[in-house]
Parts: C-alpha cells; structure tokens; sequence
C-alpha cells in the first residue's frame, strides 16, 4: 500500500485551513476539520484513483464533501504525494511547481 506524503505547500495549506477554522468556531472545530480532511487524504493510500482527473496530467483532485476543499495529488510508486490543499472556489494547480 502506498505511503502519503505531504508537499511542504499541502502542510501548510492544513495549517492555514486550521487557522480559518479556529477563526471562526474555534480550535476544536478547526481540529476536526483537519482531521477531516486527514481522513479523507489517507483513504487515496488504499483507493489512488479515487480523485477525479485534473486538467493537469498525471495530476488528481479528491473533492472533499463535508468541507470546499479539493485535495490534489500525484501517485508515485508506493507515494501518494499531496500537491495542495485548496479551497474549491481558488484558481486551479500551478502544475509548472509540482516536483
């Protein structure tokens, strides 16, 4: 089964939702967000081709239900590497960046 790997710009889209979310309801709130979303993440390790395809190639979107966010990702072999975290209504993946 592969293994999940945040890129840098992913953790830190988490840290930016969490922060939203404490904003608005609190911390607790905004950690189940989190876990939420962290949820939703670790099931593409057992399901890859969950996620619908981008435009982008080799590029997938899970879009998350419970939260507007949509998680893309790249499936490795044994990784699935976590590109970004993003509001759904944000401009798509910058797909130049992706390493």
């Amino acid at each position: 089964m592969p293994q999940i790997e945040l890129s840098e710009k992913a953790d830190s889209d988490l840290e930016a939702i969490h922060e939203h979310y404490a904003g608005l309801m609190g911390h607790q709130r905004a950690d189940e967000a989190v876990n939420t979303i962290l949820e939703s993440i670790e099931q593409l390790a057992t399901f890859t081709g969950m996620g619908r395809p981008s435009q982008t190639p080799d590029v997938r979107e899970l879009v998350l239900t419970r939260y507007p966010f949509v998680v893309s990702y790249v499936v490795r072999t044994q990784v699935v590497f976590i590109v970004r975290v993003l509001h759904e209504r944000n401009e798509r993946l910058n797909t130049a960046k992706i390493q």
